[in-house]
């Protein structure tokens, strides 16, 4: 009888880690995402938690080269960026300075088949979006 008992609370308790597998929440997950994401790969991911911030690609100025470098000095986790432009590469740049004469060394950054280079500090997660940005709420 004991062993029984023993035997159904193992299983029991099998079947509660299943259960808050499968029942954590939706924040939760998208941050294990996120945190999965190989190093200056923006977050492609269309059901991704909404971004802190919002902006499309078309309002920003960039300098001279095409550049434009996003200081995260507000502490933001994320920044959205809606634009139909395709990424044709990303990473992490090695010894930069922008013609705006930024040192952007060691930031990630992402490059758009329009010409535009994104620059981003470590910790900031870049989620694009396609379509123009949405209305102010």
């Amino acid at each position: 009888m004991k062993r029984e008992l023993e035997d159904r609370s193992t299983g029991m308790a099998s079947e509660q880690s299943k259960v808050a597998r499968m029942t954590r929440p939706e924040r939760e997950r998208k941050l294990a995402e996120i945190a999965r994401q190989p190093n200056g790969e923006p977050l492609t991911d269309p059901m991704a938690e909404p971004a802190e911030l919002e902006l499309a690609l078309a309002d920003l100025i960039s300098d001279g080269n095409g550049e434009i470098v996003f200081f995260n000095d507000s502490g933001f986790h994320s920044l959205a960026i809606r634009t139909d432009a395709a990424v044709v590469a990303n990473g992490r740049t090695q010894a930069h300075v922008t013609a705006g004469g930024d040192d952007v060394s060691g930031f990630k950054f992402v490059r758009f088949d329009n010409g535009l280079t994104l620059y981003f500090e470590e910790g900031l997660h870049l989620v694009l979006a396609s379509g123009p940005a949405a209305a102010p709420g």
